[in-house]
């Protein structure tokens, strides 16, 4: 059914306006609320936040000091604004400090609303810390009245919807009676022509002109008004498609883009450069350049973008500032073009952070040591070559020391890589703090340190003795305790110098040389500082040469063993030392003294003190098979402190006793007082291991060290020997006679066996023998001897006569 007043174009343009009208009307106050909503959710965040910060430093004070009248009072504060429903102070562990709360009902229905509308408008968190530190004291928690809040905005909008509707309404209305005079009655004028046009079945857009008008101007134009509309229409759809696709490829860009008027100023940029300088787009626009570049860069960049001709591409790298303060390395790719009479600069930025930080990385992989920080051999070389060069001009002086600290793979094999990795740090940071200008301090690889120091001013004398007393500087540096987590390490550094004034050679030949004076100081007896001469080069050649014949010797079993007696009070034999012993072609011997400290040196001592531990128990089982071996006899066997601490020493010695089915007491190990320079604990509880398996221990070359008096009270020692230093000037030195009554004593108050070595003589005997002394070794009662001829001298536990 159909009123008459819809038939008519007024009537339902008026219905229609009204409906719109109605619809849209809605629509709106439908977004308006949403939006109202939207702001009521920030403005309550922000109003809760507000209130948290206007209490939170007193609060931070009530937490710090436990004060619960002031939390409390905080906590009242709080609750009297309206929309708080309960508010709680907790302490750092989540207990309640302070706390109130009102009692409210809501209806269904608002409680319904708030939980659609305020989902997230729940609880208000504010945590408590002590003046800007990472120490939080609690924290305060506010629980909104959201029914409430929702109440008040529903009344507040819907007072809004109805107002606008009505407003609406009525504007719908007028619109109506304006449109119908202004055009619904010349159209209905029109509609009689459209109509009689109709009915001639013409198959095109009409002509929207009344009848009779269709050859006149007014037809004309309508004709023409309809080709323009159709060209225009058709343009305006590829121009916008154009806009859309360009805004989007812009919008989408990796890269930033700036286009850049003239004179810098910014008029177009996208979402990367929103990134890249983290501000937003309505702040970038109608900045300038020069705001994100430094003052130097700034001039430099904008002289060459004035010099920049017009559609000649460029490519550079400099830095921008973002707003955070950051200096963002960037690849700029710009060009400078003309445009309906206006220049404009359009610039491709890129983000290189990344690829810098990898370049970074490469360089410190290849230059310097992962492990320190410290420039490495490469860059070392490099310097060196730079001084090479800038030194053919100006002939300057510079030296080379090479460092290597003294038995750090002792330290390295016993307490592990990790504790050696973190004393490698320390020595590294030690020699960083004693650096002079130009000075470069590098890790060539293990424990071995090179410093360079060129441009040294002043005479030969004078850069000698300034060099000596860096040098110094450096071994009393490293002399101080080095405190390794729980380990304190004593350690001592060997120093190699060479000083040159052309580096004509190559740069190698100066790390030789400097090298060949390091091996100088280690023969010298380590913890010292040695200048290198050409006289030292034939000795590095021999030292290279005795390396590759030990190898060799270890090889073809080239070592042998050889025996000392050690006798009683009476001259009686009471046991051997055994000896190692390696024989030249020409029928004389390398002496230990030469070999050993080698052997150290270059990891091989292990290989040897294991072989002289395996075949000298397996010579004393012969000799106890035999009946030779005395039950009360000891064998003395030297282990190398590098042997000593290795972690499976224990287990190596209790496998041999086992396999050649030896009692532990036939054994008496050796050890230096430098092996109680490293990790006494580890030292004290293997020691410990030892003396439960029944072996004896003895201290070697004692009175030559430094710390063992410290700790003999706490070792688990059977015998110390005296050193044949002492004993060798007995008789004409004071000094060294008081020195061994004062070990003779000390062992006796200790209950510990004395030995005294270096008994060469009579009255050597007779003169310790009146001391106290009733352990003897020394060539007054037999020379080192193989086995067979131990055997022969030493068959009967008999006095001897005077073997020499």
């Amino acid at each position: 059914m159909q009123f008459a007043f819809t038939r008519s174009l007024f009537g339902k343009q008026a219905i229609a306006t009204l409906l719109l009208a109605v619809i849209l009307s809605l629509i709106v106050s439908a977004l308006t609320f949403y939006s109202n909503v939207i702001s009521s959710r920030e403005a309550i965040s922000q109003e809760f936040n507000a209130l948290l910060a206007v209490v939170e430093k007193p609060a931070v004070q009530a937490a710090f000091r436990i004060d619960e009248v002031l939390a409390q009072q905080q906590i009242n504060g709080l609750m009297q604004n309206k929309y708080v429903l309960k508010a709680e102070m907790l302490d750092e562990n989540g207990n309640i400090f302070a706390s109130s709360s009102r009692s409210v009902q809501h209806s269904v229905f608002y409680i319904e609303m708030a939980n659609w509308l305020l989902p997230k408008i729940d609880q208000f968190e504010l945590v408590l810390r002590y003046e800007d530190r990472n120490v939080i004291l609690g924290k305060i928690i506010l629980t909104a009245d959201r029914e409430f809040l929702i109440e008040e905005i529903l009344e507040q909008n819907v007072l809004l919807l109805i107002g606008s509707l009505v407003k609406d309404i009525l504007l719908a209305s007028l619109i109506s009676l304006f449109f119908y005079y202004m055009v619904t009655r010349p159209l209905k004028k029109l509609t009689v022509t459209l109509s009689e046009s109709s009915r001639k079945s013409i198959h095109r857009l009409p002509i929207i002109t009344p009848a009779g008008h269709e050859n006149d101007e007014l037809g004309e134009l309508s004709r023409v008004f309809s080709r323009v509309f159709q060209k225009l229409t058709d343009t305006h759809t590829a121009l916008e498609y154009n806009i859309v696709h360009t805004q989007a490829i812009i919008a989408h860009a990796g890269d930033a883009i700036f286009l850049v008027e003239e004179d810098g100023k910014i008029c177009l940029v996208n979402k990367a450069s929103e990134r890249l300088l983290d501000r937003k787009e309505d702040k970038l626009l109608g900045c300038y350049m020069e705001e994100f570049h430094t003052a130097k860069g700034w001039e430099y960049f904008n002289d060459l973008l004035v010099s920049l001709a017009l559609d000649q591409p460029l490519t550079l790298e400099t830095h921008y500032l973002s707003d955070n303060g950051i200096k963002i390395p960037v690849e700029i790719r710009l060009i400078k073009y003309n445009l309906q009479h206006k220049v404009e600069v359009l610039l491709l930025v890129r983000d290189i952070s990344a690829r810098k930080e990898a370049e970074d990385r490469i360089n410190r992989l290849a230059f310097y040591d992962p492990l320190t920080q410290l420039p490495n051999r490469r860059y070392l070389l490099d310097r060196l070559d730079s001084f090479s060069r800038s030194n053919k001009k100006e002939k300057k002086t510079g030296a080379l020391l090479f460092l290597d600290l003294d038995r750090f793979k002792n330290i390295n094999d016993s307490l592990g890589h990790n504790v050696g990795d973190n004393l490698l740090r320390l020595v590294a940071a030690d020699l960083e703090s004693l650096n002079r200008d130009e000075v470069v301090t590098a890790r060539l690889g293990g424990d071995e340190f090179v410093v360079l120091w060129p441009n040294i001013e002043g005479s030969e004398e004078f850069v000698s003795e300034k060099i000596a007393l860096f040098a110094q500087e450096i071994i009393s540096v490293f002399a101080m305790p080095k405190n390794v987590g729980l380990h304190e390490l004593h350690i001592t550094v060997s120093i190699g110098i060479t000083i040159f004034n052309d580096l004509e050679n190559d740069a190698t030949i100066l790390l030789k040389q400097a090298d060949t004076a390091l091996y100088k100081a280690k023969d010298a007896g380590r913890n010292t500082y040695r200048f290198y001469s050409h006289e030292m080069q034939a000795m590095s050649d021999e030292r290279m040469s005795m390396d590759k014949s030990m190898h060799e010797a270890i090889e073809h079993g080239e070592f042998e063993l050889y025996f000392q007696p050690q006798n009683a009070f009476d001259g009686a034999c009471t046991g051997a030392e055994v000896l190692i012993r390696w024989p030249r072609a020409d029928g004389s011997f390398t002496p230990p003294g030469v070999f050993i400290p080698l052997a150290e040196e270059i990891g091989l001592i292990n290989s040897i003190g294991d072989w002289v531990m395996e075949e000298s128990f397996r010579q004393l089982s012969v000799w106890i098979k035999e009946g030779f071996w005395q039950s009360d006899w000891k064998l003395s066997i030297n282990v190398s402190a590098i042997q000593f601490q290795q972690s499976d020493f224990l287990l190596a010695l209790e496998m041999l006793l086992t396999k050649y089915s030896l009692a532990p007491e036939y054994i008496d190990l050796e050890i230096t007082e430098s092996m109680l320079l490293g990790d006494l604990t580890i030292s004290r509880e293997k020691m410990n291991k030892i003396r439960e398996l029944g072996a004896f221990l003895s201290i070697d070359d004692f009175g030559t060290g430094y710390s063992s008096l410290k700790y003999l009270k706490t070792l688990p020692i059977n015998r110390l020997k005296i050193d044949q230093s002492f004993v060798r000037d007995l008789l004409v030195d004071k000094s060294d006679t008081a020195i061994i009554a004062a070990i003779i004593a000390m062992s006796k108050a200790l209950d510990i066996e004395v030995i005294a070595e270096g008994v060469e003589t009579e009255e050597h005997y007779c003169e310790l023998q009146n001391m106290g002394c009733l352990r003897f070794q020394g060539y007054y009662f037999g020379r080192p001897m193989p086995a067979i001829d131990f055997v022969k001298s030493f068959s009967k536990s008999t006095v001897p006569t005077h073997r020499r």
